[in-house]
């Protein structure tokens, strides 16, 4: 089974709105959290939240990545009998793994809270360790529709989970403030909304599966039939066995990334503290510090969101060894994109910093710390898209060892530069890693043979127009700064942030296609452009060159680096 460019595309783009959406959601509801609980309660939440992650990741040990793979070789294979299967044993093993990871996190609650150097975030690891008992398994769901090329489950699932967590976390922390709760038991409150989340997005998978042909029982019978000339039923342990062998080394890749910040949670405090902060200085510093992080993983998540459609893809694409023609060119327009995406969003970030974080937060305190996790952006993006184009190439292992090397690069250069440099020092090892990790896996990608080497035309073309996008976003901003002067700086900084986000977007896109770096046969795989306006627009930019047809080989070269 062969699956289309456009089947590709459309699943990448529905995944990566989703992320997108999903994300700003959960951006959005960081903002009245740091704005009426403050910087303190917003910066135990951080901790505490990328405790959960982790925990989260620990109990899925990248089984829904193997079962999307897994799930995908089946289905190509025509083995429906035996990818319903898979998903049985999957899910048993990520329900129990959930309960285990439950206990563990619930029993050791004081302990963590106290490693962390904050004791007082004990009860919120309590209330988040109740979302272990549903995530899991909806995780299992997830990866079993992705297999199946089946987007529109999983994506709805995430926004339903996101709303949730959001609509519990908004009634908590009202609750919480009218009732002049403690910083401690204010974060504990709002972090029950991530089981109310993970409840709901496991309904959606189970609601919508019943309507699904991936349940129907009708068809399940007629492909069990079909399928059972195909091959023997495995037994449970060797199904159980390959599951994990294949999980095994995406686990470790899962369970590296969200290491950036647990070792941000585990060490932010301790190193403020030892440069003379006091605990609840060191924590409402933290607090500022996660104002960026929480724009960058808006940036990853879309990246990684989008890219998550590929490894399935990928997977039905590859026939033996080797890559072959079509594995090639989705890799490298892969790269293509997640290098323009993570370009544009660093350089837009860095710049538009200070507006931005006025508008978000309502004060400019952390904004160096901001511009710099802004501009890891480029880095975030690269690695995340970069790590599912070779999961979906066959190499599972070379993005989990080059995360873990980031994660080694992020502490120690948290170890070195925040006794002296504060959160920006911490800004600046995220920057670093997330760069490190980005430049092994294009590495990974050339020595496989998925993308070609660079040219040097088409870097500068890409080049150009990322300082077309820095000139209209740094214009812009001090244009329109000086128009807001004299309003209430937060709306100064709204009505600054807002028109050069747009002015930069719309320089960019021009510049791509102006220079050539974008032609038609990018803008025509992007759902909703092909016969639209924007492709009469895209048109006209063309160079007159390319327009004739002249200029057909390269349409902008895949990176080799950030």
């Amino acid at each position: 089974m062969k699956s289309q460019p456009s089947q590709l595309m459309r699943g990448a783009a529905l995944l990566g709105g989703a992320a997108l959406l999903s994300k700003l959601i959960g951006t959005l509801q960081k903002i009245p959290l740091q704005n009426l609980a403050g910087d303190r309660v917003f910066g135990l939440y951080s901790a505490v939240y990328a405790l959960a992650v982790m925990w989260m990741t620990l109990a899925a040990a990248g089984i829904p990545v193997a079962v999307s793979a897994l799930v995908a070789e089946r289905i190509a294979a025509g083995d429906e009998r035996g990818a319903r299967r898979l998903l049985r044993y999957a899910a048993a093993l990520l329900s129990a793994s959930g309960l285990v990871a439950f206990a563990l996190l619930w029993s050791a609650a004081d302990t963590l809270a106290a490693w962390m150097g904050a004791p007082e975030a004990a009860a919120a690891i309590r209330a988040s360790s109740l979302a272990l008992l549903a995530a899991p398994l909806t995780a299992a769901l997830r990866g079993y529709s992705q297999g199946r090329l089946e987007m529109g489950r999983p994506a709805l699932s995430q926004l339903a989970e996101q709303c949730a967590r959001v609509a519990f976390m908004l009634c908590a922390l009202g609750w919480a403030l009218q009732r002049d709760w403690s910083a401690a038991s204010t974060a504990a409150a709002v972090h029950g909304g991530l089981a109310a989340g993970a409840a709901a997005g496991l309904a959606v998978m189970l609601i919508t599966g019943r309507r699904s042909h991936a349940y129907d029982r009708a068809e399940h019978q007629e492909s069990a039939a079909a399928s059972a000339t195909l091959a023997p039923k495995e037994p449970g342990r060797i199904l159980l066995r390959r599951i994990v062998r294949v999980a095994l080394p995406v686990a470790a890749g899962s369970v590296v990334a969200p290491l950036f910040g647990l070792i941000d949670a585990f060490t932010l405090p301790r190193f403020l503290q030892s440069a003379g902060d006091t605990a609840a200085a060191a924590m409402f510093a933290f607090g500022e510090y996660n104002r960026g992080v929480a724009l960058l993983q808006l940036v990853s998540m879309a990246a990684g969101g989008a890219a998550a459609a590929l490894v399935p893809s990928l997977t039905m694409a590859r026939s033996g060894p080797g890559i072959d023609a079509e594995s090639s060119a989705q890799a490298a327009f892969a790269m293509r994109l997640a290098w323009w995406f993570g370009g544009a969003a660093a350089i837009g970030l860095a710049i538009l910093a200070r507006p931005i974080n006025v508008a978000l937060f309502a004060d400019a305190r952390g904004t160096a710390a901001m511009a710099v996790l802004g501009a890891a952006a480029l880095g975030a993006a690269l690695q995340a898209v970069s790590a599912a184009v070779l999961q979906g190439l066959g190499d599972l292992r070379a993005p989990a060892f080059h995360l873990a090397f980031a994660a080694l690069i992020k502490a120690a250069l948290n170890a070195a530069l925040v006794p002296a440099f504060g959160i920006t020092g911490a800004a600046v090892a995220a920057a670093c890693a997330y760069g490190a990790a980005a430049t092994l896996n294009l590495r990974a990608l050339h020595r496989l043979g998925a993308l070609p080497v660079p040219r040097f035309a088409a870097a500068g073309r890409s080049a150009l127009a990322l300082a077309v996008l820095a000139a209209a976003a740094g214009g812009g901003s001090l244009a329109l700064a000086a128009l807001t002067r004299g309003l209430a700086p937060r709306v100064a900084a709204l009505l600054t942030a807002l028109p050069c986000i747009a002015l930069g977007a719309f320089a960019f896109a021009a510049a791509l296609a102006a220079t050539g770096a974008l032609g038609p046969r990018e803008w025509r795989a992007l759902p909703g452009v092909a016969g639209s306006r924007a492709e009469r627009w895209l048109q006209r930019l063309q160079p007159a060159s390319r327009r004739l047809g002249e200029t057909t080989a390269d349409p902008g070269g895949p990176p080799s680096a950030p």
